[in-house]
């Protein structure tokens, strides 16, 4: 069979599929939010596993791993100076157990300038800081930045204001895939524009307490191998974490994107006996407390020749994808050749999403990535990491039109006779995350910098 006949096939069948709603709906109703290390994360991995199976792919197991998790208790906030009142907020993952007091400082988007210029206030204080990214720096800034500046500066305490109105405060882990030091809450940003008029008129404190868990717990990664026929010992990886954050569905973020990976593996495991080379789909867990998944499964797999990684996290979320290949410019001209849609080098090589992981043990790799409903400058996450990042958000006709393109691509690689990317050591990825000063943040974030000679997982 020629690669155009079936590239007629694969456009057909997932044309008029449904299978890529059907699979979202079942993950979200049967399973929840799928949180780190949860039953349900369990359950939903095993659901994972035997459609893997279905899709007649020569192997599909689950690969468990102890990582660190956290169990969501009471927390409670409170303005306590001038007035007294209760804070309606909600705790950060891998916020510790404690009761802190302290003044209010609002550092806004967190511009490193600001940074600079309330650092002696900051010391002893509960730093507040917003969703939005600072106009001077060319660079989003993740909340886990934000969160790190405070503490260098010696904050107590941490509030993390959604910058959007609606009425809804913005989870993510305090810190990235590790424990926070201080208690850390999320404000909606009603609640938060309150703290900020109230600040206007004089100094305010405020008092957090948190009851929550931090702990080990076991996650899994999920594994479907098509093995090549030729060079059976050579990779692309395709991949999606299928965990979500505790307090929503996770619908969007990422069930979406998880439903165009097993779309993708459905229709292509009728073509494997075309496989040059092998097709390996992963269902990652952990990716929202800090790519442990994606970790520990390259940290597994490292010796493995893997010659591409493409991650599908926030895939599917509206008609307007792009394939993101950043730290390989030279991608983009061959890339752009195989992918149907655009293909970008933009200015950042997206720490915070799984094929980070493989990007810094230098295997090449790029995201997929749409802008969601409800994006801004103020809540680029749109709906995601809310409990409204619901099923309503979720279009099987983009799951399926993305799972053609991604299908098409893969295809393409799986086939031809020599992918044309070099892998990098790490130590070359370390200088260009040195070229666009990201070292600096993974310094503050507290992860290691790729070829300081420290362990990457």
């Amino acid at each position: 069979m020629t690669l155009e006949e079936m590239d007629r096939e694969i456009v057909g069948e997932l044309y008029f599929s449904t299978a890529g709603r059907a699979y979202v709906e079942d993950l979200v109703d049967r399973f929840g939010p799928r949180f780190l290390g949860t039953p349900q994360e369990h359950a939903a991995a095993e659901f994972i596993r035997d459609r893997f199976a279905a899709t007649g792919a020569d192997s599909a197991v689950i690969e468990s791993f102890s990582t660190k998790g956290w169990t969501r208790k009471e927390t409670r906030a409170s303005v306590t100076s001038p007035i007294e009142r209760a804070i309606n907020c909600i705790a950060l993952p891998y916020c510790p157990p404690g009761d802190v007091e302290g003044p209010l400082v609002d550092v806004g988007p967190g511009d490193p300038k600001t940074y600079d210029e309330k650092r002696e206030a900051m010391k002893g204080a509960i730093v507040m800081a917003n969703t939005a990214s600072p106009r001077s720096s060319s660079l989003r800034m993740h909340r886990t930045e934000k969160l790190g500046r405070a503490l260098d500066a010696g904050a107590v305490g941490f509030i993390w204001m959604r910058a959007s109105p609606g009425g809804l405060a913005e989870t993510g882990s305090g810190r990235f895939g590790y424990y926070c030091e201080i208690p850390a809450i999320a404000v909606s940003y009603e609640e938060g524009y309150a703290l900020q008029r109230l600040a206007k008129r004089g100094p305010v404190r405020l008092r957090v307490t948190s009851t929550n868990e931090n702990h080990s717990v076991t996650s899994n990664n999920v594994v479907a191998d098509f093995t090549g026929t030729r060079s059976p010992a050579e990779i692309v990886v395709l991949g999606a974490h299928y965990d979500g954050h505790d307090i929503g569905q996770g619908a969007m973020d990422n069930g979406a994107g998880s439903a165009v990976l097993m779309e993708t593996a459905r229709v292509l495991g009728r073509y494997k006996d075309q496989f040059k080379r092998t097709l390996r789909f992963v269902a990652f867990s952990g990716e929202e407390m800090g790519l442990h998944g994606s970790r520990h499964f390259v940290e597994r797999h490292k010796a493995d020749p893997m010659r591409f990684m493409l991650n599908l996290d926030g895939s599917a979320r509206s008609a307007n994808a792009t394939l993101y290949v950043p730290a390989w410019p030279d991608a983009l001209d061959y890339l752009g050749g195989l992918f149907e849609g655009p293909v970008s080098d933009e200015a950042s090589l997206w720490l915070h999403s799984d094929h980070y992981s493989f990007t810094a043990y230098g295997v090449p790799a790029g995201i997929l990535f749409s802008e969601p409903a409800g994006q801004s400058a103020a809540a680029f996450r749109g709906f995601g990491h809310t409990a409204m990042d619901t099923l309503d958000k979720v279009s099987g006709q983009n799951i399926e039109m993305e799972a053609i393109r991604v299908a098409r691509l893969a295809l393409r690689l799986a086939t031809m006779d020599e992918i044309a990317l070099r892998r990098k050591t790490p130590a070359e990825i370390g200088k260009v995350l040195a070229s666009m000063g990201l070292d600096r943040t993974l310094r503050v974030e507290g992860r290691p910098i790729p070829g300081d000679g420290k362990p990457l997982a």
